[in-house]
């Protein structure tokens, strides 16, 4: 049977879309495709391509739409396998030991394939602002002194996502903390998810496709991205006619353009409007912060205390020019 070749993030994301659609467990939709659980494992943890009249299937079920998908002959595993395999021992390697892989090495700890959720979204916009992924493991790197209490939240979330062993490291001569999770099968499971190794603004780095499918997702996101990349401040903006206006907003900064464009998109379907200079996108006005907090909010403290203090010091104000020099001397 034909197989169709998709992206790690795309197969993962159909199989997990008919799971919600049908309201079942992985289980649920192994009796509903007719096949083992281990098959269907196979195919949501991308170890195996999905069969073409699966993969319809699953299309048709989600109403996910896919252009031209990529459909690989019958046996382009068998060739596949066998030129690697020649390649890399000149013959068919014998495992003599079922503890360990053909490498001789430990078999890895094994990590679950996390669903789509609103911490998950969260968690991927953290990685997407502070996060790196190096080595077969994962680490966020905060200021110490300016984000140590976000940092328990993010070590929290972690925790809840991955019931993993955390390190939380506080690197010499640096006022920063870093917060490590290692595992090479967690890495394989992010990169499924849509994230990438190595340099994020090289590689121009954009937001997965699951995550723009969905509000709630969408929201998540942005808020992991702006407590992370992100800043609450004041804005002014003088006038020919002598007066100041005054204001709070909120700014975001990525060299990823791709990045860029689907973080603008998202607020824009949020029904919020921004706007660009160089790296830097824009979120201003009373009735657009006030909706940011309320609808998508803060959860690094360091911004909502920002936040707080402008609103009650500083607020949305017209000015005379002549005024600005006191009013500022009391903020």
């Amino acid at each position: 049977m034909a197989r169709v070749l998709l992206s790690k993030e795309i197969q993962y994301q159909l199989c997990f879309s008919a799971r919600e659609k049908l309201e079942v467990n992985w289980a649920g939709l192994a009796r509903y495709f007719q096949i083992s659980s281990s098959t269907l494992a196979n195919w949501y943890k991308c170890k195996r391509l999905l069969p073409q009249e699966i993969f319809l299937n699953l299309a048709r079920l989600t109403g996910i739409s896919i252009q031209n998908p990529k459909l690989l002959k019958d046996n382009w595993g068998q060739v596949k396998g066998g030129k690697l395999v020649w390649l890399r021992y000149g013959r068919r390697p014998v495992n003599k030991n079922p503890g360990h892989n053909k490498s001789g090495a430990s078999l890895a700890k094994k990590f679950s394939l996390p669903g789509f959720s609103k911490d998950l979204a969260e968690f991927m916009g953290i990685m997407l602002g502070d996060g790196g992924i190096d080595k077969g493991q994962i680490s966020i790197t905060l200021g110490c002194s300016t984000d140590y209490q976000y940092a328990q939240y993010i070590i929290k979330l972690l925790q809840k996502l991955f019931a993993a062993r955390i390190g939380i490291y506080y690197p010499k001569k640096q006022d920063t903390i870093r917060i490590r999770i290692s595992g090479i099968n967690l890495v394989k499971n992010l990169f499924i998810l849509g994230l990438i190794k190595g340099n994020k603004i090289r590689q121009q780095i954009d937001i997965p496709v699951w995550i723009k499918q969905n509000d709630d997702y969408a929201k998540s996101c942005i808020r992991g991205l702006i407590d992370t990349d992100g800043c609450v401040h004041r804005k002014v903006r003088k006038t020919r006619n002598s007066f100041e206006y005054r204001s709070i907003g909120i700014t975001f900064c990525s060299a990823s353009r791709p990045l860029q464009k689907s973080f603008m998109k998202l607020l824009d379907n949020l029904g919020f409007k921004t706007a660009i200079s160089g790296y830097t996108i824009y979120l201003c006005g009373e009735e657009q912060m006030r909706r940011y907090v309320d609808e998508i909010g803060f959860s690094n403290p360091k911004h909502l205390s920002r936040y707080k203090v402008f609103l009650r010091d500083y607020g949305w104000k017209k000015l005379p020019q002549k005024n600005c020099t006191q009013m500022l001397s009391t903020v």
